[in-house]
């Protein structure tokens, strides 16, 4: 890894941080003031950080340090890693040290809960299959008036299922109603990977995101651990090739503001 050689690691990496805000729009690395987008963190840009720290930290984010392969993970796994860091809190001690504990409310009901992937999708399957049954799909169809509202969403295991559900159903639909009616066009809404598989564009998977699916916690970490999540979603199973494509055809960044 380029970043791990060198000096200026932090500096480096902050460019890094801007050009995939300027590209993903992730929502991540929100440098500067924009229209219809919340705060800006005027705090990153001004830190600095030793070479060696970062350097360690990269270091055991990869092969042969780590033990996870973080490009493959799916975006469920990663919620639920994220949840169980939601349960902790950092605390200084009189001595100005660092020490990670439980939060209270999380030690008062015995841990962090999580609910089985299993469970997620019968709950999907018998709520939301049964509601869009017999509907049609695309921007004009009538799933296009269903609102999904989770009020205490976590780190939005129940939005994400519901989000994959409508992906694949929409897919499905597309293909089944005739290919033609949706690859063509200003805004297609399914094109054909190099593997022969049909997906949605971006620009549709977004659509759906933006139109169908909501979440609301009080635990503000909590809702940016699912607006992630969702949007890691979004891009699953995308290449740089797919995107680069998408992003010239539809001329805006690859993701939402959420």
């Amino acid at each position: 890894m380029a970043l791990q050689n060198g000096t200026n690691v932090y500096r480096r990496l902050f460019q890094l941080f801007r050009k995939a805000d300027d590209k993903y729009n992730s929502g991540l690395f929100h440098f500067k003031k924009e229209k219809d987008r919340e705060n800006f963190d005027n705090l990153t840009p001004k830190l600095s950080i030793d070479d060696k720290v970062l350097k360690d930290i990269f270091k055991n984010l990869y092969y042969p340090d780590s033990p996870y392969e973080f490009s493959v993970l799916p975006a469920d796994i990663l919620g639920q890693v994220y949840e169980k860091f939601l349960g902790k809190v950092i605390r200084l001690t009189p001595r100005h040290q660092a020490k990670i504990e439980e939060k209270p409310e999380v030690r008062k009901a015995g841990g962090v809960y999580y609910t089985p992937t299993y469970i997620v999708e019968y709950i999907v399957k018998n709520t939301v299959g049964k509601l869009v049954k017999g509907k049609k799909p695309g921007p004009r169809g009538s799933v296009s008036n269903l609102k999904i509202l989770d009020p205490a969403c976590g780190s939005g295991s129940f939005l994400i299922g519901s989000y994959q559900f409508l992906l694949d159903w929409h897919r499905d639909q597309y293909v089944n109603d005739g290919l033609k009616k949706w690859t063509k066009g200003k805004t297609p809404r399914v094109y054909q990977s190099q593997k022969g598989e049909w997906r949605l564009t971006a620009e549709e998977r977004k659509r759906i995101l933006l139109n169908n699916i909501y979440g609301v916690d009080i635990d503000y970490q909590a809702v940016e651990v699912t607006k992630l999540s969702l949007l890691l979603k979004v891009l699953e199973g995308e290449d740089e090739q797919s995107i680069g494509k998408q992003m010239a055809l539809f001329q805006e960044r690859v993701l939402p503001d959420l």
